[in-house]
């Protein structure tokens, strides 16, 4: 499919500025998957040594253009740039973080966290990222822990929140990332997010939720683990808004479930790696539509369904792969996709951006190599 770039030039040259990345970030372009391994061979003996690292440069290149890229819905309207072409600031603790924010002007801004963020040195239960626009909140190296805070972000656009790892949420509202309309254009990307399956099931919430009007979200390269709540969108049978959540290449594991919950609205769930699930994965409730496409289901129980609320979801599946999964006895009015392997789809649905699918064969390989924070410290 054809790649759509940024609108301009100086958006573009804005971002590598302010994100000091080499790739050149694209919104909703047509990513070219690398190799996991990223080795490289040359079968000609006489290849020069420039000639390699030109080689070795350019692979890196492109492997940065890709992770740099914004794919699907965030990717549309006027993009998602975050802090790109503004001002830049460096933080190591929360008060810094809570001030460097509050502070923030009509520039855009990036933020990177060089440090730990906790109750403690942050003076507050969340990191409030409100009636704020154009912000990009990065961690440096593996060095941006969030512990025991989460991030929420409110009546708030064209968000960036990438490279954090965010554990063991239990002040606020106890949410690892939090969305609450109005919102549009959010990417959260490249983070490590989780809780523990050694406590109550209701001690924590959601590694990363949405409610009310969310417009416009990518979910990307993040992995999710170790919580019995993950990823809840529509607080309740009668949060009716049109939400469109692009779920791209993350790596959920070793979870209960809700990856995501999801009513009304659409979502594209795109070579996601789904492992050791204990309840139920993708759950489409309240007439919502859901494309899932090239993902892989490991040891897996509920892997699609439509459970527990008044008006079932939908689903549209295409080229994933289904590996140990089983079933619940599906009461009421709720529905499975099952049983068995040969699933069906129940609606015809395809977002509106431009994308190209991995084979769902790659999605294992790739996805535990490039989730999480950490795996793009030279792209950044």
């Amino acid at each position: 499919m054809k790649a759509v770039s940024y609108s301009s030039a100086l958006a573009l040259s804005a971002f590598l500025a302010a994100c000091g990345g080499s790739g050149d970030p694209t919104t909703g372009s047509d990513p070219t998957y690398p190799d996991s391994s990223s080795s490289s061979s040359s079968s000609n003996s006489t290849a020069s040594s420039s000639s390699s690292t030109q080689s070795s440069s350019s692979s890196v290149a492109n492997h940065c253009e890709q992770m740099n890229t914004v794919v699907g819905f965030a990717s549309l309207g006027e993009g998602t740039t975050g802090g790109a072409g503004g001002t830049s600031v460096t933080v190591t603790n929360g008060a810094e973080l809570v001030q460097a924010l509050s502070a923030k002007g009509a520039d855009p801004l990036t933020i990177w966290v060089d440090g730990t963020v906790n109750p403690d040195n942050s003076g507050v239960d969340k990191i409030d990222v409100k009636n704020v626009s154009d912000v990009s909140i990065i961690g440096v190296l593996d060095n941006a822990l969030f512990d025991g805070i989460g991030i929420k972000v409110t009546d708030a656009s064209n968000i960036i929140i990438r490279n954090l790892t965010i554990r063991y949420v239990d002040t606020g509202e106890k949410d690892g990332i939090s969305l609450e309309g109005p919102a549009n254009n959010i990417w959260v990307d490249h983070n490590e997010i989780y809780n523990t399956l050694d406590s109550d099931k209701d001690y924590y919430d959601e590694l990363v939720s949405g409610k009310r009007d969310v417009d416009n979200v990518t979910i990307s390269y993040n992995y999710l683990h170790d919580s019995w709540k993950t990823s809840l969108w529509g607080s309740s049978d009668t949060d009716s808004a049109h939400r469109r959540i692009t779920f791209y290449a993350n790596y959920w594991e070793n979870a209960s479930s809700r990856m995501p919950l999801f009513r009304f609205g659409e979502s594209h769930i795109l070579n996601n790696y789904y492992k050791d699930v204990s309840s139920t994965a993708v759950n489409s409730r309240m007439g919502a539509n859901i494309r899932v496409e090239g993902t892989v289901f490991e040891n897996v129980k509920n892997p699609i369904v439509s459970f527990y609320s008044e008006d079932v979801g939908y689903w549209d599946l295409a080229d994933n792969i289904y590996t140990n999964i089983s079933w619940s006895n599906p009461s009421g009015g709720d529905i499975i996709a099952g049983p068995g392997t040969d699933l069906d789809s129940t609606v015809s649905y395809t977002p509106e951006y431009e994308y190209s699918a991995m084979p769902a064969s790659d999605v294992v390989e790739h996805v535990t190599t490039y989730a999480g924070s950490g795996k793009i410290n030279d792209c950044l």
